[in-house]
């Protein structure tokens, strides 16, 4: 059985471009996917039948996702455009889609995205199953890794759009950028996105669309990928915090771990270095990419208790030694009102207590 809804017939997305005069602009990283079985197969991945389903598609473009996720029976769909120069061809969509098709001409990184669904339609994040809403896009380099930190952020605090529940993403990414999300320890591949992107969200490669296949052809192939957040995160940490410990560690990604973990701290704490080590039962002589996910979640812990501890350290980010000096004296000892506290720090196994 055919579960595609029939739209009345429409000049080919290509002809729309060429009736509208647009061409793909550079500066916004614009690529176009004209091939109906490509954007059917990115579709998929969303539902092979999108009935009482929401959807909500990022950057359009000229419209050839947009058809896909209509035929497939999706209840409501809207569109978030940026590019003034594609609302009237997608306002023609619109008008054929009878009131299933909701344009927002908006930038997506400022788009309030819970007034793309339903709110009754939500589902609590604690329950089984998933909310009947997803995003799709074929998005523009320049803004998918913004996108999607923006998105990680809102996930660990279960907030903004994600109040709703725990709504899956079927994106497209520079290729170089989804073998990233995927990488596994050991991988050469990997990085600080692998861990902030896995540690909150399940996270499926589903195929690759070859650069030829885009107009204009980028010089790069492109991978869609699926994310769906984890209903029990692998560490209980906000986004910023984990991100933050994790961008430090991979800093020097081919040097010893324990060399990222130093420019955490004022270079005369090496005992907070240590402690570090000695909590996440971390081989201070590995590097970054063979470290586990167990790892980084001591590592983030460890990194959270010290700073209870400690608070000037959250205020520095920074891989330079002059820049504690503005929170920390020459002993590398906090300062407050412009006094020194010297008072020592001692710590517990708490971290690892927590962990496990």
């Amino acid at each position: 059985m055919n579960s595609k809804r029939i739209l009345p017939p429409l000049p080919t997305v290509a002809h729309i471009l060429k009736l509208y005069n647009v061409q793909a602009r550079k500066h916004l990283a614009q690529n176009f996917l004209f091939d109906p079985k490509i954007t059917d197969r990115i579709v998929s991945y969303a539902g092979s039948d999108l009935a009482g389903r929401e959807i909500c598609e990022i950057g359009p473009g000229p419209g050839g996702i947009t058809r896909s996720i209509l035929r497939r029976n999706a209840d409501l769909l809207s569109v978030v455009e940026k590019d003034a120069r594609f609302i009237p061809s997608l306002q023609m969509l619109a008008d054929v889609a009878q009131d299933r098709m909701r344009l927002h001409h908006a930038d997506i990184l400022d788009f309030d995205a819970k007034t793309a669904f339903s709110e009754n339609k939500a589902v609590p994040w604690m329950e089984s199953g998933l909310p009947q809403f997803c995003f799709i896009g074929n998005l523009p380099f320049n803004i998918s890794l913004p996108l999607l930190f923006k998105y990680l952020d809102d996930i660990s605090h279960r907030r903004g759009v994600f109040e709703l529940g725990r709504i899956p993403s079927v994106l497209t990414f520079q290729y170089e950028v989804a073998e990233r999300l995927i990488s596994l320890p050991g991988d050469r591949q990997r990085c600080r996105l692998s861990i902030t992107a896995q540690y909150l969200c399940h996270i499926k490669y589903c195929f690759t669309i070859y650069g030829s296949s885009f107009v204009p052809a980028p010089k790069v192939n492109v991978g869609v990928v699926k994310l769906v957040p984890k209903q029990h995160f692998d560490i209980q940490l906000p986004f910023r915090t984990v991100d933050h410990v994790v961008k430090h560690v991979f800093h020097l990604r081919q040097a010893y771990c324990v060399k990222g973990l130093r420019s955490l701290f004022p270079p005369q704490r090496d005992d907070l270095v240590a402690q570090m080590i000695k909590v996440s039962g971390v081989n201070p002589e590995m590097p970054p990419y063979k470290l586990y996910m167990s790892h980084f979640r001591d590592l983030c812990y460890t990194f959270d208790e010290i700073c209870e501890k400690i608070p000037q350290i959250r205020e520095v980010d920074t891989y330079s030694d002059k820049d504690w000096k503005k929170y920390f004296d020459e002993h590398g000892e906090p300062i407050v009102e412009g006094k020194s506290l010297t008072h020592p720090v001692r710590f517990n196994d708490s971290a690892r207590e927590r962990a496990t």
